[in-house]
């Protein structure tokens, strides 16, 4: 007598072996959607704020992808300014990730190659008559695929990377999109800087 639910002692009702490889989950920090909230409590936005901690709307998404870069540059707003959370997938892990706040500093079109260093000046917060100057040294230029994501769509360019940094660990990043250039300064912040409120994915009509 067959066994109950066996056929030549091999189940009926086995599981059907998946045929196709499930998709990875989308990590927290990759592909925020527009208009999700970011709230920062770095010491930068203690400073300039007053407050522990302070929120922004997410109204541009910046993805790069070129060989070994994978970096998203989230430009973030409230009603005075806007601030830059960089998201750099770091090469050779899984789902590691270095955070960094920018602004931008600069944009204008291009007129000379850029060099090797650089010096901007930065306001000097205990004398608002000087300057600080700080330094840049050029570390790498990366050829990338840039996709720029917004509430109209998304579009596609080329661009180049000129990556910058300073002995006391500054960093710059100047896009070269056509001859345009997009200055970017910051510094690395740590994942308990920051706080993500997603935003919810439009809903679909009932069929």
């Amino acid at each position: 007598m067959a066994l109950f639910g066996r056929k030549d002692g091999r189940p009926l009702f086995g599981k059907r072996k998946e045929t196709e490889p499930k998709k990875p989950e989308r990590h927290e920090l990759v592909d925020i959607p527009i208009d999700s909230m970011i709230e920062l409590s770095d010491l930068i936005t203690y400073e300039e704020t007053g407050d522990t901690s302070h929120a922004f709307k997410l109204v541009i998404r910046k993805k790069y992808e070129g060989d070994s870069l994978r970096r998203y540059m989230y430009h973030i707003r409230d009603a005075d300014e806007e601030v830059v959370i960089g998201v750099d997938h770091v090469a050779g892990t899984q789902d590691a990730y270095e955070i960094s706040r920018w602004i931008v500093d600069d944009e204008c079109e291009l007129a000379d190659p850029l060099p090797e260093f650089m010096t901007l000046y930065f306001p000097d917060p205990d004398n608002e008559d000087e300057d600080i100057a700080v330094e840049y040294s050029r570390q790498d230029i990366v050829l990338a695929t840039l996709t720029v994501t917004d509430a109209e769509g998304e579009e596609k360019f080329d661009v180049e990377l000129h990556e910058y940094a300073s002995d006391d660990d500054a960093f710059m990043s100047i896009e070269l999109c056509g001859d345009w250039l997009t200055f970017y300064t910051g510094v690395l912040i740590t994942r308990s800087d920051i706080e993500i409120y997603p935003a919810m994915a439009p809903q679909s009509g009932n069929r």
